[in-house]
């Protein structure tokens, strides 16, 4: 059997005169990874390649690049290595180039496998998480955010070690603001950070509350916050507290509620400030050092907008009795006036910017539950039977859907073309939400090919395996023409209609045919018998004398029912008159002469020969018994 696994069309075997691709390893939501070998460096990789259904979408493959942008600057241990990277050329299954990334090739399991095969205890749940951190830690100081972790991006290898991988929507930073911005919400709902949930700037900080919610789901085996679709997870991330750790998991010690606490901080200025930070609290919780938040508290300074007139008037300007004349009661009822003004102007203008704020808080307030609202509406699945994978593709995500595409069978709809969406069309949906592409592989009924007769079995194995069907039992049978071990027929018969993926037996020659019976033909007869087109051995007819009637056939080897190679010879015995007894000769001396002469004249010839006739003694068979008595039919 081959080790080289059947490639999906228009990808070569060999990439870059370089890598052998070998098989398929996995399929992500765009490309899929196979297992290659590196025939330069002599080493197993993994082939990361953009499939070509999403090669032709250019945010997709934009986002292709950036990963290999992304991860080629980074190298440790912890981080998946990237080696090479290149682009496939145009072909008739794809309009555009395919990009590609050559990858350290990784033995081992997700995450998310190792959650959902065994339990996972605090300490080993540490241990994964510092492997995380480490991971970040570096990345993190060459400005690169992941903004994706999750346990199924990151893998577990045979001999234990933690491998960061997929930084397929990871960003650089701008070195100056050490910030990214996006346009959109990315990353997986349950993990995403409250920033991203509202597509905000993001920093290292949003990898360190991923993390946070990923140590939390490896002690409690769920995630902090759940739902029915990734708008109301999204929800929660930003407005809700997570149920703290030790009460989800009651084996838990609560000691490691205030470090998971810190990394859920809405507030990302409140998270651990790195991923090591992080790690290391952790590792003092499972010493038994309890977490202590050590941030200051700010103090604000209060500061009266003004002073009460009235009493500092009093002091600035103290009543006498001396000069009663100039400090009459009138003079003090115009003096008050003016002071209760000015307080009275000072209210009204603090009161006017209040107002202000508010509406305009009230404005910020109203336009972000509108966009919350835009954001929420359904939209309708659209129709796409009958449409190409590109083109239906486009149209759903023109639509704001994410794009699963998966094969099956179709009697109606061509091969290559869509069937029909997973919700129906015109099912109403969230933006986001995803939706399952069905594209049609083509009939389901297959037909053995007729081309199979007289091919060899290597030749005959490899059809019916393109043929979309599985080769058999195998079984031989005798055959005039087809040489040893080449296809006489099937089983079901060439040319018939099966389900694909059936089972077909191959009937293969033996190169040996059985020697039919010529008892009682004439030599025509057997002849004709001997060299028909589906016997084709070759007749030699010897003439024997035999005590049988002329031109009786009565010995032939091999024998009746004896299998004999292809084109072989059977000799066929005829009988034919017996000499007559030469008379017997006189003792007289003279006469001896005479009757020689006599004799030489009179004696018919012993043997006479025909074209393509022999005269001899009969053939001693040995093959069986047949009619190999010596006799034949003799009509006796």
């Amino acid at each position: 059997m081959s080790n080289f696994d059947a490639l999906p069309p228009g990808l070569p075997r060999l990439i870059a005169d370089r890598y052998e691709i070998r098989s398929l390893i996995g399929r992500g939501g765009m490309a899929d990874v196979y297992l290659a070998t590196d025939h330069t460096l002599a080493r197993q990789v993994a082939v990361k390649v953009l499939r070509h259904d999403t090669a032709d979408n250019p945010m997709v493959t934009n986002r292709f690049r950036r990963e290999a942008k992304s991860v080629a600057g980074l190298s440790h241990p912890n981080i998946v290595a990237v080696y090479d990277t290149g682009e496939l050329p145009a072909t008739e299954y794809s309009r555009s180039t395919s990009p590609y990334i050559v990858m350290e090739y990784v033995s081992g399991r997700t995450l998310r496998q190792v959650l959902k095969d065994e339990h996972v205890d605090e300490q080993y749940a540490v241990e994964l998480i510092r492997g995380v951190c480490d991971a970040l830690d570096h990345s993190h100081m060459k400005n690169v955010v992941h903004r994706d972790i999750k346990p199924a991006n990151i893998m577990l290898t045979d001999q234990g070690h933690v491998k960061l991988m997929d930084f397929g929507i990871a960003r650089a930073m701008d070195t100056s603001s050490t910030m990214t911005q996006t346009a959109a919400v990315v990353g997986t709902a349950q993990y995403f950070s409250p920033e991203q949930a509202r597509g905000e700037l993001v920093d290292y900080r949003s990898d360190i509350y991923s993390a946070g919610c990923l140590f939390y789901e490896l002690v409690t085996h769920q995630p902090p916050f759940t739902g029915d679709s990734p708008v109301s997870v999204a929800y929660q991330h930003v407005g809700e507290s997570p149920v703290p750790p030790s009460e989800v998991n009651n084996s838990l010690p609560e000691i490691y509620d205030a470090v998971v606490l810190k990394s859920l901080a809405k507030e990302r200025d409140q998270r651990f400030q790195s991923a090591g930070a992080f790690a290391t609290a952790l590792e003092d919780a499972q010493n038994g050092i309890p977490y202590r938040d050590e941030a200051a508290t700010m103090v604000a300074a209060t500061v009266p907008f003004y002073e009460h007139q009235e009493e500092t008037a009093a002091f600035r300007h103290p009543r006498t009795s001396e000069h009663p004349v100039f400090s009459s009661s009138a003079d003090e009822r115009d003096e008050r006036p003016r002071e209760h003004r000015s307080n009275r102007g000072l209210i009204w203008l603090l009161t006017i910017i209040a107002l202000v704020a508010v509406g305009i808080a009230s404005f910020l307030v109203i336009r972000s539950l509108q966009a919350e609202a835009e954001q929420r509406a359904p939209v309708a699945v659209p129709e796409v039977k009958n449409l190409s994978e590109v083109d239906a593709t486009r149209l759903l995500n023109d639509a704001t859907f994410k794009v699963d595409v998966e094969r099956e069978f179709s009697a109606d709809v061509d091969e290559n073309k869509a069937t029909r969406t997973d919700p129906n069309n015109g099912a109403q949906l969230s933006k986001d939400s995803t939706v399952k592409l069905f594209i049609s592989e083509g009939t389901e009924d297959r037909v053995i090919p007729e081309s199979l007769e007289n091919q060899s079995e290597v030749a005959a194995r490899e059809a019916i395996r393109a043929a979309g069907l599985e080769v058999g039992d195998v079984s031989r049978e005798n055959h005039a023409s087809i040489p040893t071990d080449w296809v006489i027929g099937t089983s079901p018969e060439l040319g018939s209609k099966v389900k694909a993926g059936s089972t077909v037996d191959l009937i293969l020659s033996t190169g040996m045919v059985k020697v039919p019976d010529i008892n009682g033909m004439t030599r025509d007869e057997a002849e004709k018998a001997l060299t028909a087109e589906d016997v084709g051995l070759l007749a030699k007819f010897v003439e024997v004398p035999d005590e049988s009637e002329p031109g009786t056939l009565f010995l032939q080897d091999p024998v009746a029912g004896a299998e004999v190679a292809q084109g072989s010879f059977v000799t066929v015995s005829v009988s034919v008159d017996q000499p007559e007894p030469t008379p017997s000769q006189s003792p007289t001396a003279p006469e001896t002469s005479q009757s020689s002469d006599e004799t030489d004249e009179s004696t018919p010839p012993t043997e006479s020969k025909t074209p393509g006739t022999e005269k001899s003694m009969p053939p001693q068979s040995t093959n069986g018994n047949g009619n190999g008595n010596g006799r034949g039919n003799r009509g006796d």
